[in-house]
């Protein structure tokens, strides 16, 4: 993500300055897009308007009270970690002392092109601050969708909406290997449902792997709904292991009143098929 951005606000008109603990990483990062070569990360953020740390939540505690105090007042820090409660205190302690601090969240990974339609929830911003504005109003500006909350309410709402599809994913990857059916042989035979929920699993084995395991054991909220999405496995699993269809059609029924009620509940069966178009390979 940290070269996303870099990207996208070098598009945008921002000079970037770029730093890795990968330097050849970096060092070659820098060299395809023209972009300036720090050699650490205060270095980076000391002749800056805005410092991007984009590291898993564990990795940015410990850069924020690394570098955190040697920011200077006059750089807004902006922080993009997928989980904030382990790093309340520490933007806590940084604010107090005077650093300006963006807190975010992209709910979208690297590997988007095109950020139209999706969403970065702000957590925390600081308060008359020009270069935070100017940098919403950037990603704004390219049709995303801003979303404010707070550090306390953000967990909670990707607890929901990011670790339980996660983990969701995880769990059926890990069910598929102890079947000892190949990948390639079970997307030859799947059906429509398959073939699209593979796809999503895989490309979140895309992602850093740290950042996901980062997004499931950080997160505390997590395990209360893990919890709930575990009880309904077992739920649903004693209805189907009872073979008793009445209780599992009641339980369908429930669900179906449920998402029937989103306002896109009507175009999902195009949607879907057209998204399983989109990714079948010629």
């Amino acid at each position: 993500m940290g070269g996303w951005f870099a990207n996208f606000l070098s598009a945008n008109g921002y000079s970037v300055i770029v730093c890795d603990k990968d330097e050849e990483a970096a060092r070659e990062l820098a060299r395809k897009k023209g972009f300036k070569l720090a050699k650490d990360p205060a270095a980076a953020a000391k002749p800056s308007q805005i410092a991007i740390f984009a590291t898993p939540t564990i990795e940015t505690k410990a850069l924020l009270k690394r570098v955190g105090p040697q920011i200077p007042r006059t750089t807004t820090l902006v922080e993009i970690s997928s989980v904030k409660e382990p790093l309340k205190e520490t933007l806590k302690q940084l604010v107090k002392s005077g650093v300006q601090i963006l807190s975010i969240h992209p709910m979208f990974g690297h590997g988007t092109k095109n950020p139209t339609g999706r969403t970065v929830i702000v957590a925390q911003r600081p308060p008359r601050n020009r270069a935070a504005t100017e940098f919403l109003l950037t990603l704004r500006g390219r049709g995303v969708k801003i979303v404010e909350t707070d550090l306390a309410n953000h967990d909670r709402i990707v607890a929901v909406t990011l670790a339980l599809p996660h983990f969701l994913n995880f769990a059926m990857i890990n069910t598929l290997m102890r079947t000892g059916i190949t990948p390639n042989k079970a997307r030859g035979v799947g059906g429509t449902t398959f073939k699209l929920q593979m796809l999503v699993a895989e490309a979140l084995y895309h992602e850093r792997l740290s950042n996901e395991a980062s997004i499931l054991a950080d997160n505390r909220y997590a395990t209360e709904i893990l919890d709930a999405f575990a009880e309904e496995v077992n739920r649903i699993r004693a209805e189907t292991k009872s073979r008793h269809a009445g209780k599992l059609l009641r339980t369908l029924k429930n669900g179906a009143n449920y998402v029937s009620k989103d306002t896109m509940f009507d175009s999902a069966y195009d949607r879907f098929n057209a998204a399983v178009e989109a990714s079948v390979l010629n």
